[in-house]
């Protein structure tokens, strides 16, 4: 999506800058894509929400979209009978169905996250060369519906006996996803091609994974920079991950869901590693990160009684997303809207009498009023 003209927008409160800091009665003019200036006080000329609340777009940084098709898919099966590479119920649903039926369910989550908020997001795509293909296609188009749909390919097996394919995999996706640490044994070459790419894998998402060091086998011979799940991860393999600048992105409800375990979250809020959220599988789960936050939110005061992590973790959807990217999402003058703009409803849904804000817009911020999508390009 790409903007021309000029817009003022006053709203009840903002999270302004880096830190989302609050600000109340706020008015923001956006020119040509960009943030030209936040003022005090509502402007004559702008379109008014009184009880708006005003934050950037959310990141969703981990999902397989794909999934989408195969809703609710072996709901009574272990992980790795639904989703394991390469004989799964997901892949014999795949198997089923055309590219051009994948391609539009594809499109429909990419639509239906971006209804819930998530503006970006970073998908998981299967299906080798083509799957890739497809989602290439997907990211143009989905580009005029302001969303900034970032995709990391895989090859099967067998494409592997020619590097052409690799290398024309290399020139579509925005990085590549390993399914596990041992997944394939060309990982070192997948590194070397893309070195300059996001590197992601998933890192100790059950505790079998963990038993096997799988982190230190990808830090070693991948080099990944993004790492997904960690749910077993201990305060000192995070700790590692920190020191090499790896980022990780967690997914508590997928982790439930699958009855793998429940994410050590405290051990990556305490940490200072750089910290995402996502809502993994698109075939069990609605992409919907408010879910995703509130869930996180309620999970640290488990492991951390009585704490408050709702900044961080408003920051992981965004702030920490954005830095990753290497976008300037973030509200403040001079920046464009790459992540866009979300206007949440402050009254009705009780967050302008919370005594926390930030608690109170993770718990009931669902309820998006306006939504300024994505900046693909500034005209």
């Amino acid at each position: 999506m790409a903007y021309g003209g000029r817009i003022t927008l006053n709203v009840r409160i903002a999270l302004v800058g880096e830190e989302l800091e609050i600000r109340e009665n706020v008015n923001i003019e956006i020119e040509e894509g960009i943030i030209t200036h936040i003022g005090n006080g509502f402007s004559s000329e702008g379109i008014t929400f009184k009880n708006g609340i005003l934050i950037p777009g959310i990141v969703n940084a981990h999902v397989h979209s794909a999934d989408f098709i195969c809703q609710e898919m072996g709901y009574n099966m272990p992980i790795s009978k639904v989703v394991g590479d390469p004989h799964s119920v997901k892949y014999e649903c795949f198997a089923k169905n055309t590219k051009e039926s994948i391609m539009n369910s594809i499109e429909r989550f990419v639509l239906r996250a971006r209804e819930l908020g998530s503006n970006v997001m970073i998908d998981f795509r299967e299906q080798g060369l083509e799957g890739s293909l497809i989602s290439s296609t997907i990211k143009k188009k989905m580009a005029t519906n302001g969303v900034k749909y970032y995709f990391l390919g895989r090859l099967e097996e067998d494409e592997f006996k020619d590097i052409r394919n690799l290398n024309s995999l290399y020139k579509i996706a925005d990085g590549y996803g390993l399914s596990s640490a041992f997944s394939t044994s060309e990982i070192e070459l997948i590194k070397h091609v893309f070195n300059n790419k996001i590197r992601s894998v998933h890192v100790s998402e059950t505790i079998k994974h963990w038993l096997r060091d799988d982190l230190e086998y990808v830090m070693k011979r991948y080099e990944p920079n993004l790492i997904i799940h960690g749910t077993y991860l201990s305060e000192e393999e995070i700790d590692i991950m920190r020191y090499r600048k790896a980022s990780i992105v967690y997914c508590p409800r997928s982790n439930l869901w699958f009855s793998v375990g429940i994410p050590k979250v405290i051990n990556g809020l305490k940490s200072g590693v750089n910290l995402l959220i996502g809502t993994d599988n698109g075939g069990v789960l609605d992409p919907d990160m408010w879910k995703e936050m509130e869930t996180l939110l309620l999970i640290s005061r488990v492991q951390d009684p009585l704490s408050d992590h709702s900044l961080q973790i408003l920051k992981a959807s965004t702030i920490n997303a954005y830095k990753f990217l290497g976008i300037r999402g973030w509200i403040e003058e001079g920046n464009p809207i790459e992540a866009g703009l979300l206007v949440l409803e402050g009254d009705s849904t009780g967050i302008l009498n919370s005594n926390n804000k930030y608690i109170g817009i993770i718990k009931r911020g669902n309820k998006i009023i306006y939504n300024l999508g994505a900046i693909q390009k500034i005209i």
